[in-house]
């Protein structure tokens, strides 16, 4: 005959004669049944919810394509003095540097099971401001008598460029939707315009007043290095293609060299800022 086996109750003080008869009731009381039945039901969720973050990690490789918006805004100011009618003569400007929009793309590579590395690429869409420039010119017939003239300096352009390198930590939340920690050094590329000099003209024939009649300005650039810190999510609609959103801070500070006779400092100009950006995800 087959040989059958058969589950000893517990706490049934050693009768084992169902078990070995074949009286199963007497060996599989409701209550072990119902501790079976939730440890399969415990073990079977556990193997869910470990199987999710680990498939969401199969990707080794990730590019992600963001187009977004920088809020930082700041004023720069800009004075240089010159010779007129042999007296001293000065001139102001007054910059409003605003950050717009951006577009961004970037990748990297899984090195272990939460941990990558990878690098972004961002270029600022062109702030193109117009300045007021303020000038004091002296009079030809008396001294220590200044004139006040303004005019407007258009089409002015600053940009920004930067490379984050970025060390970053995946956080998985289901199969589909991740969180990344992110953070690294930046370098920040800027190039920017400034006032070089004004020319003025008199105007009437009492040499009362004074009309701004041009405003000359020239390019300036400079590197500089900083720092990016920031978050971004994604959700995998399909296997490797989904979309995100990612909030990122950077920080940096330029020196631009001041134009031939104006000041003699450089003229330090903040870069980076509070950045939001959204777009596709790709993962293989």
């Amino acid at each position: 005959m087959p040989s059958v086996f058969r589950f000893v109750p517990i706490g049934r003080g050693g009768d084992q004669d169902g078990c070995l008869t074949g009286d199963q009731d007497g060996c599989l009381t409701p209550d072990l049944k119902g501790q079976y039945m939730r440890s399969f039901v415990a073990a079977f969720t556990l193997s869910a919810l470990c199987a999710a973050p680990a498939a969401a990690q199969d990707a080794r490789v990730f590019v992600n394509g963001n187009i977004g918006s920088g809020s930082h805004t700041q004023n720069l100011a800009q004075s240089a003095e010159f010779t007129a009618y042999d007296e001293t003569g000065s001139w102001e400007a007054q910059h409003e540097i605003k950050q717009g929009r951006f577009f961004d793309v970037g990748g990297g590579f899984r090195v272990m099971r939460n941990f990558s590395v990878g690098a972004s690429y961002t270029v600022d869409a062109k702030d193109t401001r117009d300045v007021t420039v303020t000038a004091r010119v002296p009079s030809p017939l008396f001294t220590d008598t200044l004139r006040t003239a303004s005019g407007l300096a258009t089409g002015l352009e600053h940009s920004e460029k930067a490379l984050h390198l970025q060390a970053l930590w995946h956080l998985p939340v289901t199969v589909q939707f991740e969180v990344t920690l992110f953070g690294g050094p930046t370098l920040f590329m800027v190039e920017d315009s400034l006032v070089e000099s004004v020319t003025s003209s008199e105007v009437g024939g009492d040499f009362s007043a004074v009309n701004l009649q041009s405003v000359a300005t020239i390019g300036r650039d400079n590197n500089t290095t900083g720092f990016n810190v920031g978050l971004d999510t994604r959700y995998m609609f399909v296997q490797n293609i989904g979309l995100g959103a990612m909030l990122r801070y950077s920080k940096g500070s330029v020196d631009l060299a001041p134009p031939p006779n104006t000041a003699s400092e450089n003229l330090k100009v903040d870069v980076g800022g509070l950045e939001i950006a959204a777009g596709l995800r790709f993962r293989f």
